[in-house]
């Protein structure tokens, strides 16, 4: 039987998770796996659970959201050998969970079952100032809304949430000057927001970025918003978002691929690294770290 240190996040998604645990167990148990399973108990205890036992078992298993993930990884990919990570997303967006091809989570034995028998895939990870971040790096108009959004409104709406709380309040956002260096070049002006990334979606937008990364090139994907003026540009905006056609919105967007990029800005940013705070940092030296970790995807 493979050992399976399972770790969950007990309040992930209204509870879903809780809700959701025998049948989870029971779908890897059914996979011939062993489960050893941990609830989290406090930030931070994903790390010291994988750095305390995750030696003992053939592979680590999450469900919560995607900062738990990120957490995980982070710990896991220190070890040697570098574990495999199965997902179960159970968080309120799953941004990343949407590179993964997995079952739909209304079935959650079939994604836990996934977790398991689903085939491992090797991805790149960002450094943040050397700390890891799993897909994104953001600062500006959108970086704080998917922890400042009302939970009422994330309840009702989903991930729509998300974006409609940013669109609301673009035209009274004031933008940052930065400076962008990368592969020798230089951008330097005002804008809205920016972000660092290496995934399909962000706060639930599909082809946001543009584009669709490759996850394991190497290359993370930078993506620049200039300031937006007039409220039928406002309109515009917040319906390219929420319908997954942000290509309307090319006149202010500024996008490219790097494995390496510095964003400076004299008054200090304020960044979000997948979903959680980042600190405020007048330098930013963001990077792809090459293949680092290992997940589970499923058989599209």
């Amino acid at each position: 039987m493979r050992r399976i240190l399972f770790i969950y996040n007990r309040h992930a998604g209204k509870n879903k998770t809780w809700f959701g645990l025998s049948d989870m167990i029971n779908a890897m148990t059914e996979q011939n796996c062993l489960v050893t399973t941990f609830p989290t108990q406090y930030r931070g205890s994903v790390t010291d659970i994988i750095r305390e036992r995750g030696h003992d078992y053939d592979q680590i298993v999450i469900a919560g959201g995607d900062g738990t993930l990120s957490e995980a990884i982070s710990s896991a990919r220190k070890m040697d050998p570098v574990p495999v990570i199965g997902y179960i997303p159970l968080g309120t967006t799953n941004d990343f969970s949407r590179n993964l091809d997995l079952p739909s989570t209304k079935d959650i034995s079939e994604v836990a079952a996934t977790a398991v028998t689903g085939v491992p895939q090797t991805h790149d990870l960002g450094s943040f100032n050397n700390r890891d971040f799993l897909y994104v790096a953001a600062f500006g108009a959108f970086a704080q809304v998917s922890y400042s959004t009302p939970q009422a409104m994330k309840n009702v709406l989903g991930y729509n949430a998300y974006i409609l709380e940013g669109a609301l309040n673009l035209t009274s956002i004031k933008p940052h000057h930065i400076k962008v260096e990368y592969d020798g070049n230089v951008i330097e002006g005002d804008f809205l927001y920016g972000m660092v990334s290496n995934t399909t979606s962000v706060g639930g937008v599909k082809n946001f970025p543009p584009g669709n990364p490759d996850l394991s090139d190497g290359l993370l994907e930078v993506t620049l918003i200039s300031p937006i003026r007039g409220i039928k540009t406002v309109e515009e905006f917040g319906r390219a978002l929420l319908s997954g056609d942000p290509s309307v919105l090319s006149s202010v967007l500024t996008s490219f691929s790097t494995p390496k990029v510095t964003i400076t800005s004299e008054e200090g940013l304020t960044w979000t690294l997948d979903g959680e705070p980042g600190g405020t940092h007048q330098v930013a030296e963001i990077q792809a770290l090459h293949k680092a970790y290992t997940i589970v995807h499923g058989e599209s």
